[in-house]
């Protein structure tokens, strides 16, 4: 039997599985079939053996290891089989081959024979014969070492993309599983805050819900418009001034998403709750199917919150007694005695406003509606005087927010008293004044959707304890801040990728901004901002121009102010008006026992997000408030809005397995390859500038075989027989002669070709006539 490129035992090896139809696979291949839950083709599962706990490189090392161990321990056992049966007499060419399988296991380095001692060697010959041996030692731990660096790679995509299908995939979250069919969703609108006015486009008749079908095809000319999105879950009934049947929705929590810090697909939706810049874009998911998975890239609308925060420097103060609140202060830090006594101004284009300027503006005017309120002038007070508070929630005539509570709470809370009754008499409204719009103004594109509001941050110990103990006369500190927010629109340019399988859970997401302008625009109405939503949107360049619009090129576009916003309520069958409503339910203040939804972001029966919010405002106490209004909008907003745009079809670029590698598992292989490539290239240089011919080396394998020594007919030649005669001669300096070869192919007959006798000496061979000089008498051919 040939095997070529192989060993012998290899050989065998082989045979014994190969030629029983056993096919071995590729372990990698394996696996990648297993990753498809899928049997490999050759085998069904009851064929195939489990290995818990165990990479494919950890296999591939066992495997190699046991292959490694066979190898060398299977030449073993042929030597010990093979010296057992060995008939007593046989021809030379078979000691010849005896000979050779004998000294090329292992058992003469095991039992240290003459061929493995190096005394009365040239050190070139043992140098280079213990290198082998360590070559083969390295060898076999290469083998077992090098596939333990192996591990599964990241999936790669490959160099070019394609169109392909792309197929629904549900959402199985609770948010989705609360999410109805919305094939029988339908638009409608109705106009008017106290009695039917005529929504723009439909001239006179303020006695339907239908939207003008001019209206339609404008704001319906792109995917990103207010007919791109739907009410997450709703109810169909009579509804506004019983017009007809309309989509009524019921603004809600299904599932809080706000613990969450990344960004995510939910149904019809892309959620981004990372505390920086949170936001939810739409997207009715559609995902390609892949086998390895892929990345593409959509643009969606998406709908970002803008919120700005100013330190009022008012905190309250209060002490827990028997577990409850007891003896409420309100502390001046300066928002008193340092109240600015110039009027703030905002600016009156809200595309180019400035937040800040608002939310200055509430935190100056809320204080001094307090200050008056509490009949106090800024003389009059000094940084840390404390003002005893009684509080009533249930009352307009009290201190109207909760002590001890994180949450919003009213611009004029402190609305009690003549003074306060004063304030009311002379048309005071604070967040009218802070938002700088109100229901009588009319809509238009710079009036954007302000919200205003005090935000009570969360309560800690003053007293230096542990803010997770409501110890008895403990005293706790609450800052608060106000704050102005609003809706901020932008086409955003989404990145998906998934590896193996689709499905919402396992893909990845990013998302950038695109720097391009483009046309926004809002309908043009003659109507007042509590009596009408605005729809507005990106629409097509060929609407620029048009006298029933006012547009805009810009990145980003901030929702005009409408009747949500005024009313604090969502406009039945126009889910564009959910942000507004968000914004005013998020900064709504609780009013007795019912909360409403605000309840669950106090934080009171969810210790982990008291624990999220609160390191919001210990790491940055003046845009902490701001980012907790901006997830609280988030959260809402994900709860009751879905985008409907659906693509049939993606530009899709496909993933590639890839396999990964630890070098340092390399190290063996690395220093075999560095002896395997000096080795090859002396031996190499020697061969092709003829200091060495294929045909000498051909005589000196054949002419040192043991059975032409046996029988006289090799050119080795005694020169010197036995150790040198002198005690002190060292051993080292006997040396094997090359003389100049010479063209003689003669067969030496002499008497010193022959081997010579066995000697009596007691002492061992190696150490006697082992250290005779012999030479070696080879021709060398003109031609190999």
């Amino acid at each position: 039997m040939i095997v070529t490129g192989q060993t012998w035992q290899q050989g065998i090896f082989s045979q014994i599985f190969f030629g029983h139809g056993l096919r071995m696979r590729n372990p990698y291949k394996l696996r990648r079939q297993s990753n498809r839950s899928k049997c490999p083709k050759f085998a069904s599962r009851r064929n195939m053996v489990l290995l818990a706990r165990t990479t494919v490189a950890e296999a591939a090392t066992a495997i190699n290891a046991a292959t490694t161990f066979i190898q060398y321990t299977l030449g073993l056992a042929f030597v010990v089989l093979l010296a057992y049966v060995i008939p007593p007499a046989n021809t030379a060419i078979a000691w010849t081959s005896i000979a050779n399988t004998l000294h090329s296991s292992l058992w003469p380095k095991l039992l240290r024979t003459d061929s493995t001692r190096s005394r009365g060697t040239d050190w070139r010959v043992s140098g280079i014969s213990g290198l082998t041996f360590f070559v083969g030692v390295l060898l076999a731990v290469t083998g077992v070492v090098t596939p333990l660096g192996l591990k599964v790679g990241p999936s790669l995509p490959t160099s070019s993309a394609k169109l392909v299908n792309a197929s629904y995939i549900p959402d199985t979250s609770p948010i989705g599983l609360a999410t109805p069919p919305h094939d029988r969703y339908s638009y409608s609108r109705v106009c008017g805050g106290a009695g039917p006015v005529p929504c723009p486009g439909n001239g006179n008749n303020g006695n339907t819900s239908q939207i003008a079908p001019s209206v339609m095809n404008i704001f319906s000319s792109t995917p990103y418009g207010p007919f791109g999105m739907q009410f997450r879950q709703y109810y169909q009934g009579m509804s506004g001034y019983n017009y007809s049947t309309l989509n009524a929705p019921q603004l809600t929590i299904f599932q809080s998403l706000i613990l969450r810090d990344d960004i995510f697909a939910v149904e019809g939706l892309i959620v981004d709750l990372s505390t920086e810049t949170p936001g939810v874009g739409f997207w009715n998911h559609t995902l390609p199917e892949s086998t390895h998975g892929g990345e593409w890239s959509q643009d969606i609308l998406w709908l970002e919150p803008v919120t700005t925060c100013v330190n009022s420097n008012l905190t309250i103060e209060y002490t827990m007694k028997n577990g409850f609140v007891d003896r409420v202060n309100l502390t001046d830090r300066g928002g008193f005695v340092h109240l600015t006594q110039d009027y703030p101004t905002i600016s009156r284009n809200g595309q180019n406003g400035n937040l800040y300027d608002h939310a200055f503006r509430g935190a100056a005017l809320s204080n001094n509606f307090t200050m008056v309120s509490l009949n106090l002038t800024r003389e009059q007070s000094y940084v840390g005087r404390s003002f005893p508070l009684k509080l009533n929630l249930s009352s307009f005539s009290a201190v109207r927010f909760a002590a001890g509570k994180m949450g919003p709470i009213d611009l004029d809370y402190m609305s009690n008293g003549t003074a306060s009754s004063s304030i009311v008499s002379l048309g005071f409204n604070l967040h009218l004044l802070c938002a700088g719009y109100g229901g009588g103004d009319k809509p238009n594109i710079t009036t954007t959707g302000i919200h205003c509001g005090m935000f009570a941050g969360t309560p800690r110990r003053s007293d230096g304890g542990d803010s997770r103990s409501l110890d008895d006369n403990s005293t706790w500190t609450q800052s608060l801040h106000a704050c102005a927010s609003v809706t901020r629109a932008r086409i955003q340019t989404i990145t998906f990728s998934f590896d193996g399988q689709p499905d919402l859970s396992n893909l990845h997401i990013t998302r950038r901004n695109t720097s391009k302008p483009i046309l926004w625009a809002t309908e043009r109405a003659s109507v007042s901002i509590s009596d009408v939503d605005l729809f507005w949107g990106h629409v097509d360049d060929s609407y620029e121009g048009d006298p029933s619009l006012s547009t805009i090129r810009s990145e980003v576009f901030y929702v005009p102010a409408g009747g949500s916003d005024y009313w604090g309520v969502i406009g039945a069958g126009c889910p564009n008006t959910v942000p507004a409503a968000a914004w005013a339910t998020s900064y709504t203040p609780p009013i007795g026992t019912n909360d409403g939804p605000i309840a669950i972001y106090s934080g009171q029966g969810n210790y982990a997000l008291l624990q999220k919010f609160g390191s919001l405002i210990g790491n940055d106490s003046i845009n902490g408030p701001a980012r907790i209004q901006n997830l609280i909008w988030t959260d809402l907003l994900a709860n009751n809005i879905v985008g409907n745009a659906t693509s049939n079809q993606l530009t899709f670029t496909p993933f590639q397995p890839s396999t990964s590698y630890h070098l340092v598992f390399a190290i063996p292989a690395i220093l075999l390859f560095a002896i395997w490539l000096l080795a090859f290239l002396a031996a190499a240089f020697i061969l092709t500038s003829r200091s060495l011919t294929i045909s000498h080396l051909r005589d000196l394998i054949d002419h040192t075989s043991v059975g032409r020594v046996v029988v006289g007919d090799s050119r080795l030649t005694l020169i010197h027989k036995g150790p040198p005669a002198a005690e002190n001669d060292s051993t080292s300096s006997i040396e094997l002669s090359h003389p100049p070869m010479v063209e003689n192919h003669s067969t030496h007959t002499d008497d010193t070709a022959r081997p010579p006798s066995i000697s009596t000496d007691s002492r061992p061979w190696s150490q006697t006539a082992g250290l005779s000089l012999v030479k070696f008498s080879a021709t060398q051919p003109a031609d190999y």
